[in-house]
């Protein structure tokens, strides 16, 4: 795989920590706690698995403040259009288009919450969805939200 490719879509992105495509990352036990607390992460517990929410604080606009220390799952961790990438079934600027396409859904929903007061931008984008529906359902914006959720499946998420 091109890396620099790799490098350009991953910083034009940033899906897998605005809490667009997860709301947690659990970590691992190779992932040293106390280091991420050092650096101002905050961790939280599931039963006794740690874990962090998304969207991650580290993440400013597209890019790891991070980078060099961060978890486990977010250095493993490659979508779908980079695995698609590296195995040369797609280009760049088809990778690019499918990015483009899940950044303008999601901003659709987020017009949607800012429009219906929900400005809070802390939690992930399916938990904002949700308490924004519980307190005024919108049609539309459970169709967008539903609509979002295939599109990332088929095209952003991997089963690995």
């Amino acid at each position: 795989m091109d890396a620099d490719a790799a490098s350009r879509l991953c910083t034009a992105c940033g899906l897998c920590c605005s809490g667009v495509l997860f709301e947690i990352v659990k970590l691992q036990t190779a992932d040293s706690i106390r280091d991420l607390e050092k650096l101002g992460m905050q961790i939280n517990r599931k039963k006794t698995e740690p874990y962090f929410k998304q969207p991650c604080r580290f993440l400013d606009d597209c890019t790891c403040t991070i980078y060099q220390h961060r978890p486990t799952r977010c250095r493993r961790f490659e979508c779908f259009q980079l695995k698609l990438l590296a195995a040369g079934e797609i280009d760049e600027v088809e990778a690019q288009s499918k990015i483009d396409e899940a950044r303008r859904k999601v901003a659709g929903i987020q017009f949607r919450l800012e429009k219906a007061g929900h400005t809070r931008t802390e939690d992930s984008l399916t938990e904002r969805v949700e308490r924004a529906l519980s307190s005024l359902p919108d049609e539309a914006m459970m169709a967008e939200m539903r609509a979002l959720k295939i599109y990332l499946e088929r095209h952003f998420r991997t089963l690995a």
